[in-house]
Parts: C-alpha cells; structure tokens; sequence
C-alpha cells in the first residue's frame, strides 16, 4: 500500500437472503490522489471473518492475476470476488475487517433466516 492512495471495503450489500449468497462479493476500492502512478500490492491484504483469518479471501487476492498493478494518478481501480459460498455458512451475522498495513476496516453483513 502506499501512502498516497485512498481505500475503501467494499461488500455487495449488508443483508443478503441465503439464496443471493453465490452472488455476494466484496471487494477494495482504491484511488490514487498523488500525481504519480502508484505500485499497489493487493495480496498484502487480509480478511477476517468474525476475527478468523479468511483463507477463501488470500486464495483469492494472491491468485496471481492482479500482478504489477499500478494505478494512475487521480484515478481509481475496483476489484471484487465472489466470495458468498465461502465466507457464510449459515444465517446470522457476520463481522468482516479488511486489514491492509495500516489500514483496517469492517462491515457488517447479515444473512437473513429464509
């Protein structure tokens, strides 16, 4: 990560019904705000779910297709994954923490009951 970018955690929605579960994704947003394109190491990230290591999410981010990213500058790049199938397993609620260096940040996401 680099100091002059913004980073957003992004989720497909807070609350999902079990059937709208293999269409769940959730994903980083991240804007360049120097005048500089800037190198960005994705599989640096980790998620947490309900403060377990998500080992769906590192499978997913250092799957080696996101490799020498660089974004330009004033620009913004997103990048999502459909991890629904992996992360919830039954109905209830769900913390997740996007942890990035020094960056951390969570949503909350609830799998409503049929």
């Amino acid at each position: 990560m680099n100091k002059i970018s913004e980073i957003e955690f992004l989720v497909s929605s807070n609350k999902i019904a079990p059937a709208d579960i293999p269409e769940f994704w959730l994903g980083i947003k991240i804007t360049n705000i120097s005048q500089e394109w800037i190198p960005i190491d994705i599989s640096k990230t980790a998620l947490y779910v309900n403060s377990q290591r998500s080992i769906s999410w590192d499978l997913a981010v250092q799957n080696g297709t996101i490799v020498n990213l660089k974004i330009a500058p004033l620009r913004s790049e997103v990048f999502q994954w459909p991890l629904g199938e992996a992360l919830f397993e039954t109905s209830g609620t769900y913390e997740l923490q996007l942890v990035w260096e020094s960056f951390s940040a969570r949503q909350q996401v609830v799998v409503q009951n049929s």
